[in-house]
């Protein structure tokens, strides 16, 4: 029962393949990390799975629900923008750039989207806002605007803001890759206890350390494919391909 399953994943843009053959699995409360070099086609597989960029060929799976049977672009599965809507409310995304509405503070940047995609009530969504932002240690900070909350701060409104979606599973695309090292790691920290807690993840990262400790499993990525799949015992001390050795060599010397 995986909670995401892609398939001989490719993607195009125009002749220059991004994505070949791709095909992975995450078991519900599964958190697996994706590792490469920059243009390998990490970012680019996650908003396939997001639906922000339709893929060319290959089939999706969401919660069980096959959405996308693509061949050449055309998708054979018949279903409306509203069951895929539906079906993609499981999916939270975080990304790098935190996209929070500068004209709304923190409180309100998490209420928004269960109001107007949910319904749900004003006193609700600020009940759940409030305590997902406690959640995420910003107890002090819910009247804040974004431009008075540092890097690290933004981004755990928009986890919080994810959260408030009730997904089964999110999507990390290098959430930590925009802010200052000192404020890295409450962001990890975050997301090490949604781990703990059970929620299933996939994450784009650099941060080795993250991969190596939260990960059930790390994935390689390299030239638009999957090269390397394996738990992180095995994955840093025992790596099978020549590629992947080169890139933890490099890693471990920059850090």
């Amino acid at each position: 029962m995986a909670i995401i399953r892609t398939e001989h994943i490719c993607k195009n843009f125009g002749h220059i393949e991004v994505l070949k053959d791709v095909s992975l699995s995450v078991e519900p409360g599964e958190v697996v990390c994706i590792i490469g070099s920059s243009g390998a086609g990490k970012s680019t597989y996650l908003r396939s799975i997001n639906h922000l960029e339709s893929i060319t060929s290959g089939k999706i799976w969401i919660d069980e629900k096959l959405i996308d049977d693509r061949v050449r672009g055309t998708n054979k599965v018949h279903i409306s923008a509203a069951e895929t809507t539906e079906v993609l409310l499981n999916v939270g995304m975080v990304f790098q750039r935190f996209n929070l509405f500068p004209h709304k503070t923190a409180l309100e940047n998490v209420m928004l989207a269960p109001m107007t995609v949910k319904g749900v009530s004003k006193e609700d969504a600020e009940a759940k806002a409030r305590e997902l932002l406690t959640r995420v240690g910003l107890a002090d900070r819910m009247d804040a605007y974004p431009s008075k909350l540092s890097g690290g701060q933004q981004q755990r409104v928009a986890i919080a803001r994810a959260l408030a979606m009730e997904p089964k599973v999110m999507l990390f695309d290098e959430p930590t890759s925009a802010l200052d090292p000192e404020l890295v790691g409450e962001v990890l920290n975050v997301m090490k206890q949604l781990a703990e807690e059970g929620m299933g993840m996939i994450v784009v990262t650099h941060e080795m350390g993250f991969a190596r400790d939260v990960a059930d499993r790390v994935v390689f990525m390299d030239g638009g494919r999957i090269v390397e799949d394996a738990p992180p015992a095995e994955f840093f001390t025992n790596p099978k391909n020549e590629r992947l050795r080169e890139f933890l060599k490099r890693s471990l010397q920059e850090n």
